[in-house]
């Protein structure tokens, strides 16, 4: 055997692998599989200083609690900024400013922040019966100014049954998240709708007369949101809640049927004769009803009883027409009292 042989036997045996040693393929492939395996099993991103801080603020602070306090921080900086921008006299101004006033988109961008932070529905309903006072006072406000712009008496009354409609779907919540809360709620709102409909009469008889029909409508619209009220009330009291008993449904009844009478009797309503008769028969059969304790149906008939008698005028249907005896006959001529008839009640 020559040197140069024995030289390349020899390198062959130096470069060869010992002890069963794997190859480098297979040493690459499976490092990759065992890394991926470790990474899959740890957190990608350690969690920074402001998750572990939500995290331990979540187990000892309610969330509720969390949310009013960011109401208040909310609400501090908006008032906060308009007492820097205008003294300590601007926070009562936006209170009490009017629409069409500078403050009064203040007031507004307030009362948003306070719904968006509402923690729950009782106290989001609860907030809308304080706005909903609000907007009373504004429309009061407005009846009381030697001379009030209709637009923004229109604007104010518009305000107002917004929030009635918000009360509307907010005691709507309240009877699927709280059944238990939410008879208290009914209560507050049925004594609230009695003076908002008293506060919108008063203003109706001072306010643009463009306005009036406005006013009537949002004092139907109050009446049918308190019989919705008290239709809580009686579902409550049928339950067996405590908190309704008999003395104060029946007391609630009462009141709203000696209303109804006074309504036909003064001719507050735009009732029509015929409504009138028809009101005063439902009276009758809901005192009937109270009598044998129904209140199902007493509450039925008071919900007729407020279409008979709504604020809005009703209309009459038409006379019909008489058809010509005669080709020759001249078509009669409609007499002061038919074209009233024609025209409506409006006119009455």
């Amino acid at each position: 055997m020559n040197p140069k042989t024995l030289k390349k036997i020899l390198t062959q045996t130096r470069n060869e692998r010992r002890g069963g040693a794997p190859r480098e393929a297979w040493v690459s492939q499976n490092r990759d599989i065992l890394l991926m395996q470790v990474r899959n099993t740890m957190d990608p991103q350690p969690a920074n200083f402001a998750e572990k801080l939500r995290h331990v603020l979540r187990l000892f602070v309610p969330v509720e609690a969390l949310a009013m306090a960011a109401r208040t921080v909310g609400v501090f900086v908006l008032v906060l900024g308009t007492v820097l921008g205008g003294g300590l006299a601007s926070v009562q101004a936006y209170r009490d400013a009017l629409p069409g006033e500078v403050f009064y988109k203040v007031k507004m961008a307030t009362e948003k922040v306070q719904l968006t932070l509402a923690p729950n529905d009782d106290y989001r309903a609860r907030l809308h019966v304080e706005f909903a006072d609000r907007r009373a006072e504004e429309i009061a406000r407005l009846a009381e100014a030697t001379a009030t712009n209709e637009t923004l008496a229109a604007n104010a009354v518009a305000a107002f049954t917004q929030e009635v409609a918000a009360l509307e779907q907010g005691l709507e919540a309240l009877r699927n998240s709280d059944p238990e809360g939410v008879i208290e709620v009914a209560k507050l709102l049925e004594r609230k709708f009695d003076v908002y409909q008293g506060m919108l009469r008063k203003a109706g008889h001072t306010l643009p007369t463009a306005t009036k029909s406005s006013i009537a409508a949002a004092i139907d619209m109050v009446d049918g949101a308190s019989i919705k009220a008290i239709a809580v009330i009686v579902e409550k009291h049928l339950a067996g809640d405590l908190q309704a008993p008999q003395n104060v449904l029946v007391t609630k009844f009462e009141d709203r049927l000696k209303e109804a009478e006074a309504k036909i009797a003064n001719g507050q309503s735009g009732t029509t004769q015929t409504n009138s008769t028809k009101a005063k028969a439902a009276i009758a059969e809901a005192k009937a009803f109270l009598k044998k304790n129904d209140y199902q149906a007493a509450l039925l008939k008071i919900g007729e009883i407020a279409e008979l008698t709504k604020e809005t005028e009703a209309e009459e249907a038409p006379a019909p027409e008489t058809e010509a005896k005669t080709e020759q006959a001249p078509a009669p001529t409609a007499s002061p009292v038919q074209a009233d008839d024609a025209a409506g009640s409006g006119s009455r």
